[in-house]
């Protein structure tokens, strides 16, 4: 009897098996394979050059376009339609206008491609823009020898020759030849241009009035190709191809739609724009041009274990740059700006289920088919804005959070991929979109910047009013010199969820950095901000001038530590602010000089040497891109040292009003270069090295980002670029120190010890539809992490207790020993709830709370996450911990005799 079962069992997975196999067989029908390894099926299509992948393991098949799209899109026509099967999406710019270009509709529909294999997968080289646009294959001026050899011999049916025939006028030159007809034309001598010869016209339909005009029309072909201002400056030795030769000229009024057929029965007939040169140019007519507007891109994908990498050489992009335009006898560009690449892989269609999974903040999914009437599609740059592009004009909510890891995936049918942007990740975008938007499927991909570009107003006083309208386009002075790559990771049906996306994500982190796992059986650690000094301006001597206060001196800060542990903090990481000279907008970082107002030298390394007994980690902050104040001493000067905008000015960062999210003139923060980064610290290292300290906070490194634009493109410093060298130089600083990193962009994470003003919301617009903790996931275990300071955040109170028990983050507070109404109508005034003595009560009862949930087994390593419902989440920890959280203002049935309080949480240990 078992015998007979285990057969059965067999026999049914034997059948599943082919099942399986023959519905994938269908979904491949006229693929080719390319490649296959272990793990990954490689296939292609060669009418479309589109690509699938057949995941083993799963069985799941990922196209790069929709299969059923010809069928199932609803909204979108035309080129908008073919669009939905090309694998690149290209923008340029002609003529200060931005154009698009993709690889259906601009190289595959012309034959422009080529498809080559490679050992482990596949290059496909595509060339956008047609060489000849459709008109240019139809002669408007030909022998009638040449058209009935070229063209009218070739084209079988008797009525489409006549069709052809009948859109000419037949003419030519004869010796003595007098139709008696008066053909003169205002402003042309007949004697001196025909000198003797005859217009003979053969049209037998053709009055006087219509022959004059045929001659006409050849001479107005013949003064534009020229160049001339009138018709009476024609020559008779331009005219000579007419004398004794009948040519057919194409009729004045041929309607559009009759062009495009004949068109059609040309190009059939083999006729090409090269025969259409050179009979134009042997009647001194204007031939056509070839269309400068081509652009060639070279895709490869390769099957890499269980990924599958796709890959733009950079080196191979080609341009029109600086050519030279015969038409208008000038030289132009038409530049490269960006580049989609598989803008449709996974797409869903409006009868999936599934979600889209975008890096915004913390993380962030967008359910599929799930709109809302002012969403919007999704576009944002992996790292946050460049403020060297162009200066930020105006504040927005959104600016509170960005894109810190340059990953997105896809959830649809219980399978998921993850992609993870490997080189071009600072040049990138993230973009998003919902059924309707564009057309009818919910897809996500990544854009990369190749050549920055952006829109410079021209701005004018006085009587030139006019040119406060101007606008130019500015550049780059080159393309990125880095290539484009992504890796698409294929999870297992089990892993096929955002949680999952998150763990593939952090194992990709461990192995390509050797990231380790944080030591167990630490306490939970308590992070705070000293206020240390800030500045203000204030009265000397009846003249305003700019003063430094302290908040928190080196002595205070020691008291402040002792009250903590007294009252029973188990341990205590302690950043820093304030200590260089200037207070938190503290001067050009060369040296580390100190501030005096919070005490001496002496002073901080005796606070050190306290805090290292203590088991107390300090961390003095530092901010080395952003150049709050310098002085002639300082040695920063803005020619040499600010990078360059696309304006070709020095870049800054402006300062926004609270209320009316506008500039506030006269507060732009100078910026340093980040080809200068280097040296300003090894300066830093020289003078901060002499105190003594192995930690340091990093205030602006992990969270900024920016290109140098310079003119030369030697020393320009494109946005990729700059992400290598501040990666290199945290690495440096990492060698020497400790470090806490403000933010942590995904290329600082590895060198990270804490990570503090990390995300643990989402920001995104209304196209969001839940927030999730990817990056806690990602980075659980392998740092510690917290968001904003609890009292300084905008999400307070329960909120923010609920989201440091669902993210496992470390409680944070930012702190100082004197009132911080000393703030109160400066620059400083958002530190209006530091004063510790008024907020001690909050910091202890915050702690101790997730410590009685959390800190039994820290580090509390995140292993899973769940959304429940909207705004109702369940976290489960490596411990077997489990913490449902509901953010929500109406209680949540989590099971029969289970309810979670509105805003508030339950922890369930195993099953209880």
């Amino acid at each position: 009897m078992r015998s007979r079962l285990f057969t059965q069992f067999v026999m049914l997975i034997v059948l599943l098996a082919a099942l399986s196999g023959v519905a994938c067989a269908a979904e491949l029908t006229g693929f080719a394979q390319a490649a296959e390894n272990e793990f990954l099926e490689l296939y292609y299509k060669a009418e479309t050059a589109e690509i699938a992948v057949l995941h083993k393991p799963s069985g799941a098949v990922w196209f790069s376009n929709p299969p059923g799209r010809d069928k199932e899109e609803t909204v979108a026509r035309g080129a908008a339609k073919a669009r939905l099967s090309s694998q690149l999406v290209l923008t340029y710019y002609a003529f200060n206008q931005q154009q698009q270009m993709d690889s259906i509709n601009d190289a595959v529909a012309h034959g422009q491609y080529e498809i080559t294999p490679l050992p482990n997968g596949l290059r496909v080289k595509f060339l956008f823009g047609k060489t000849w646009q459709d008109r240019d294959y139809l002669p408007t001026i030909i022998s009638e020898e040449r058209f009935n050899e070229l063209i009218l011999a070739n084209i079988p049916r008797e009525k489409d020759r006549e069709f052809l025939r009948d859109m000419y006028g037949l003419f030519s030159l004869e010796e003595g030849y007098d139709s008696g007809e008066d053909l003169s034309i205002m402003g042309v001598d007949f004697d001196h241009l025909l000198q003797g010869w005859g217009i003979k016209v053969e049209e037998p339909r053709f009055r006087t009035a219509d022959k004059r005009r045929l001659f006409q029309e050849y001479l107005v072909l013949i003064r534009d190709n020229m160049k001339y201002d009138s018709l009476g400056e024609v020559k008779p030795e331009e005219i000579l191809a007419l004398r004794d030769t009948p040519t057919l000229l194409l009729k004045w009024n041929v309607m559009q739609w009759d062009i495009e057929d004949a068109v059609q029965l040309v190009k059939a007939a083999g006729y090409t724009p090269e025969d259409v040169v050179y009979d134009h140019e042997y009647y001194n007519v204007a031939p056509p041009y070839p269309d400068l507007r081509q652009f060639e891109v070279v895709v490869e994908y390769l099957l890499d274990g269980e990924d599958l990498v796709v890959r733009i050489p950079t080196e191979e992009i080609t341009f029109p740059e600086k050519v030279w335009d015969p038409k208008n006898e000038e030289e132009v560009s038409y530049p490269l700006n960006s580049l989609s690449v598989l803008p449709y892989f996974g797409a869903g269609s409006v009868d999936d289920e599934g979600y889209m999974f975008i890096p915004d903040g913390s993380g962030a999914l967008i359910y599929f088919n799930r709109s809302a009437p002012l969403a919007e599609p999704y576009s944002r740059r992996v790292y946050g804005q460049d403020h060297a592009a162009v200066p930020l004009r105006e504040y927005s909510s959104m600016l509170k959070e960005q894109i810190y890891l340059p990953v997105f995936g896809v959830v649809k049918g219980g399978q998921a991929f993850l992609a993870i942007i490997e080189e071009g990740d600072a040049s990138s975008r993230i973009e998003a979109m919902l059924p309707g938007m564009r057309d009818s499927y919910n897809k996500v991909w990544a854009s990369f910047e190749v050549r920055a570009a952006a829109r410079v107003n021209m701005q004018a006083e006085g009587e030139l009013i006019h040119l406060r309208q101007l606008s130019l386009l500015m550049y780059q002075a080159r393309l990125n010199q880095n290539d484009i790559a992504l890796r698409y990771v294929f999870l297992p049906e089990e892993e096929s969820t955002y949680a999952g996306m998150a763990r593939a994500y952090r194992q990709y982190l461990v192995e390509k950095y050797g990231l380790t796992e944080l030591s167990p059986g630490t306490d939970l650690p308590l992070i705070v901000d000293l206020i240390g000094s800030f500045d203000l301006t204030r009265p000397v001597l009846g003249i305003p001038s700019n003063v430094v206060e302290a908040l928190t001196t080196y002595e205070q800060a020691r008291s402040l530590v002792d009250d903590l542990l007294a009252e029973g903090v188990g341990s205590l990481k302690v950043r820093y602010l304030g200590w260089l000279r200037g207070g938190i907008r503290h001067v050009y970082p060369r040296g580390a000089p100190l501030e005096r107002a919070v005490g001496s030298r002496g002073s901080l390394e005796q606070l050190n040497r306290y805090l290292e007994d203590l088991g107390v980690g300090l961390y003095p902050s530092v901010d080395f891109l952003q150049v709050h104040r310098n002085g002639l001493a300082d040695l920063y000067l803005e020619f040499l040292h600010a990078p360059r905008g696309l304006d070709r000015s020095a870049a800054y960062v402006n300062t926004f009003h609270i209320a009316t999210y506008q500039p506030i003139d006269g507060r732009q923060t100078a910026l340093l270069s980040p080809a200068r980064l280097a040296e300003v610290i090894d300066s830093f290292l020289r003078g901060y090295n002499r105190y003594g300290i192995s930690g340091l906070a990093l205030g602006d490194l992990g969270l900024l980002l920016y290109a140098d634009y310079r003119l030369n493109p030697n020393r320009l410093v494109d946005r990729v670029m700059a992400a290598e060298i501040i990666a290199q130089e945290v690495e440096r600083l990492a060698q020497e120190k400790r470090l806490m990193i403000a933010g942590g962009n995904a290329y600082v994470l590895p060198y990270a010890e804490v990570l503090v003003e990390a995300p643990l919301f989402a920001r995104g617009t209304a196209i969001v539809h839940q927030t999730v903790p990817f990056y806690p996931l990602v980075v659980s275990g392998l740092v510690e992490y917290a968001g904003q300071p609890f009292n300084l955040s905008d999400h307070r109170g329960e909120f923010y207790l609920l989201k440091l028990l669902e993210t496992g983050a470390v409680p944070y507070f930012a702190l100082s020993w004197d009132p911080s109404f000393e703030t109160k109508n400066t620059d400083f005034d958002y530190l209006f709830s530091t004063y510790y003595p008024e907020i001690k009560r909050d910091v202890l009862a915050v702690y101790n709370q997730v410590r009685a949930v959390l800190g039994g087994s820290w580090p509390a390593v995140m292993v899973d996450h769940k959304v429940l419902a909207p705004n109702v989440c369940e976290t489960t920890y490596a411990s077997g911990l489990r913490v449902v959280v509901n953010y929500t203002s109406q209680p949540y049935q989590l099971s029969e005799d289970l309810v979670v309080p509105a805003v508030g949480y339950v922890v369930l240990q195993g099953g209880n």
